[in-house]
């Protein structure tokens, strides 16, 4: 995990989505890739339906000069390239090469695109997703880990793609949700975890359909981990999107970051 693609643009989460990419690259001895991207926005007058539309560029403003001065500073390597359209395809432009993805919850900033990328990223580029809450205060990677377990794909890959970060965590802790259909139990991710060094303790509960979520939510009260990892969109994000899935309301309540990936 050597290579942090990271969101550089004026909104409500650049200063959590910053912190949080700077402790992860510190940590991790990482390269970062910082995208200051200007989304084009509707100018007076252009109709989105019946005529062309005319775009005026954002201005880059304070907080994308104070993201480079801080990036700067922090003696890590970095790259730092501007571009101009929108959020999924000027990022997926630099996603090859990157091992994580830093964006932000699409509650907490709800400009166009954030929660399609995410899903994208995940779904498509097979990338996994740091998404952060605004209220983080960065990703303290030498804390405790807490791994979303239900037996299924996406949660034993997202296990495998976070082994960098549970190496570094002060302890791992699997929750695992039974809903009734748990073919592969928590403690065989335990004796996988073991097997690499990694030492974990297990927590189990179960839940079913949207109580899953409130389970979820009220352990990550008790156990206060320094960030989730889980796997992105076990069902279709058609179905995720029409009955709010686990991950979409993890995305929408979760108060620590989230590794994702699918």
């Amino acid at each position: 995990m050597k290579n942090i693609l990271l969101l550089v643009h004026d909104d409500a989460g650049l200063g959590s989505r910053l912190r949080a990419a700077l402790d992860l690259a510190r940590s991790l001895n990482a390269h970062l890739t910082c995208v200051d991207l200007t989304i084009p926005t509707l100018a007076p007058g252009g109709d989105p339906i019946f005529g062309a539309m005319l775009v005026e560029p954002e201005t880059r403003g304070e907080a994308q000069t104070a993201a480079r001065e801080r990036v700067e500073c922090s003696g890590l390597p970095f790259q730092w390239v501007e571009r101009h359209g929108d959020l999924g395809t000027e990022l997926a432009r630099f996603a090859s090469f990157a091992d994580m993805v830093v964006l932000s919850s699409p509650k907490d900033v709800p400009f166009p695109d954030m929660h399609r990328a995410i899903g994208d990223f995940l779904l498509k580029a097979k990338k996994p997703v740091l998404v952060v809450p605004t209220s983080a205060t960065g990703m303290t990677v030498n804390g405790e880990a807490l791994l979303l377990w239900d037996g299924s794909d996406q949660a034993s890959a997202a296990m495998r793609a976070a082994m960098p970060l549970f190496r570094r965590a002060a302890s791992v802790t699997i929750l695992e949700i039974d809903d009734g259909s748990l073919e592969i139990p928590a403690n065989v991710a335990a004796t996988h975890l073991s097997q690499h060094g990694i030492v974990s303790s297990t927590r189990r509960d179960g839940a079913f359909g949207e109580k899953t979520g409130s389970v979820i939510i009220e352990q990550i009260g008790l156990i206060e981990p320094a960030y989730v990892v889980m796997g992105g969109f076990g069902r279709s994000r058609l179905v995720e999107s029409l009955f709010g899935g686990v991950t979409e309301r993890l995305l929408k309540d979760a108060p620590v970051p989230l590794f994702l990936k699918h």
